[in-house]
């Protein structure tokens, strides 16, 4: 019988994102340490994940999006499901090869209330911002919207309420959560450009290493808004 393909954690992350726009790599590492998932590991500690293993975050991460269940709960019904029948469902075929952890996010996500002690399901989120149910459900599934992991619940900081306010004043002018991947998108490629030179900082080490990198990509974001600014702005005056 030929071996079960496995795969990395990015290869997973990357395969899962097209359902869930908001999973992350460390999302998954936290899924890990509350015992709902436990991937295999190599020789030089690289975790590798079987089609089981992806079929098990699939259906938590649907029951977190859909259900708004707490670990807790899923943990007690993950032993009532058939996961050989789950995994046969997984039609994706991930080589077995080892792929470095990308860097994606350098500030630190804790988990419980943030400072200005925002602490909110998606429902109290969504009521709080003047958004509908459906559309703060649309803009997590878009990426818009992420919450932070506990081992009880999702939770949105005040971070992701600003970000629900701001789409729902657009959404009150006519577009719609769907349009708004196209500022997620415009975020993601410019953070991109960043990454090879936050990687140089982080690689230099020192023990500010990590506060210069996320001052560097803060001012790349101010120079990006500024330049957005003025193109809108030079757009404006052909309207004239």
């Amino acid at each position: 019988m030929a071996e079960e393909p496995l795969a990395a954690i990015s290869e997973v992350v990357t395969g899962l994102r097209a359902d869930y726009p908001d999973v992350s790599v460390s999302k998954l590492r936290f899924l890990e340490s509350q015992g709902l998932i436990t991937p295999q590991r190599t020789s030089k500690g690289y975790r590798k994940y079987s089609r089981t293993d992806v079929a098990k975050l699939r259906w938590i991460l649907s029951q977190q999006r859909e259900n708004f269940l707490p670990l807790r709960v899923i943990r007690e019904r993950m032993a009532d499901v058939e996961w050989s029948t789950q995994a046969e469902q997984e039609d994706q075929r991930l080589p077995d090869v080892d792929v470095s952890d990308r860097v994606r996010r350098l500030t630190p996500r804790n988990a419980g209330p943030d400072a200005a002690g925002a602490a909110m399901t998606l429902p109290q989120l969504a009521n709080a911002s003047g958004l509908s149910l459906a559309a703060a459900r649309e803009l997590t599934r878009y990426g818009l919207l992420v919450p932070r992991p506990t081992a009880e619940i999702d939770f949105y900081d005040a971070q992701a309420l600003e970000v629900a306010r701001i789409a729902r004043q657009m959404l009150d002018h006519g577009l719609e959560p769907r349009h708004l991947r196209l500022f997620k998108a415009s975020v993601d490629r410019e953070l991109d450009l960043a990454t090879p030179e936050v990687q140089r900082l982080l690689q230099g080490g020192g023990a500010d290493a990590q506060l210069r990198a996320r001052q560097l990509l803060a001012t790349l974001a101010a120079l990006a808004a500024s330049l957005r600014e003025a193109l809108v702005a030079r757009t404006l005056q052909n309207f004239s």
